[in-house]
C-alpha cells in the first residue's frame, strides 16, 4: 500500500515538473515571438523615419525652387521653413493621437495578447 502511494506521489511530482518545464518553454517561445514582432516594428519604423526625412528634405528644396519663381530665394526658403515649423507644431500638439495612442495600442496588443472574443 505504501509503495503504491509513493509511486503515485512520484508520478504526480514528475508530471508537475514536466508541466512546469513545458510552461517555461512556452513562455520563452511566446516572449521570443513578441520580441521579434516588436523589434521588426521598431526597425520598420526607423527605416520609414529615415526615408521620410530624406523625402521631406527633397520636397523642401523642390518647394523652395517653386517659390523662387515668384519671390526672392531668401523668402522662398523662409516660407518653406515656416511650413515645416507649422507641420512640426501640429505633430507636437497632436502627439497623443498621432504617436502615443498607436504605440500604446501596439504594445498592449502585443504584450497582453488582446484578441476579440468570439461569440
Amino acid at each position: 500500500m505504501s509503495d503504491n502511494i509513493t509511486e503515485n506521489i512520484k508520478s504526480i511530482f514528475d508530471s508537475g515538473r514536466k508541466w512546469l518545464e513545458l510552461e517555461i518553454r512556452y513562455a520563452k517561445l511566446t516572449a521570443t515571438e513578441k520580441l521579434t514582432v516588436l523589434m521588426s516594428t521598431l526597425i520598420l519604423g526607423a527605416i520609414c523615419l529615415l526615408l521620410g526625412i530624406a523625402i521631406m528634405i527633397l520636397l523642401s528644396f523642390s518647394l523652395a525652387d517653386v517659390f523662387k519663381s515668384f519671390m526672392s530665394p531668401a523668402w522662398a526658403y523662409l516660407t518653406v521653413s515656416g511650413v515645416l515649423l507649422i507641420i512640426i507644431l501640429l505633430i507636437y500638439f497632436f502627439r497623443r493621437q498621432v504617436l502615443e495612442n498607436p504605440i500604446s495600442r501596439l504594445l498592449s496588443k502585443l504584450i497582453l495578447d488582446l484578441k476579440p472574443e468570439k461569440q
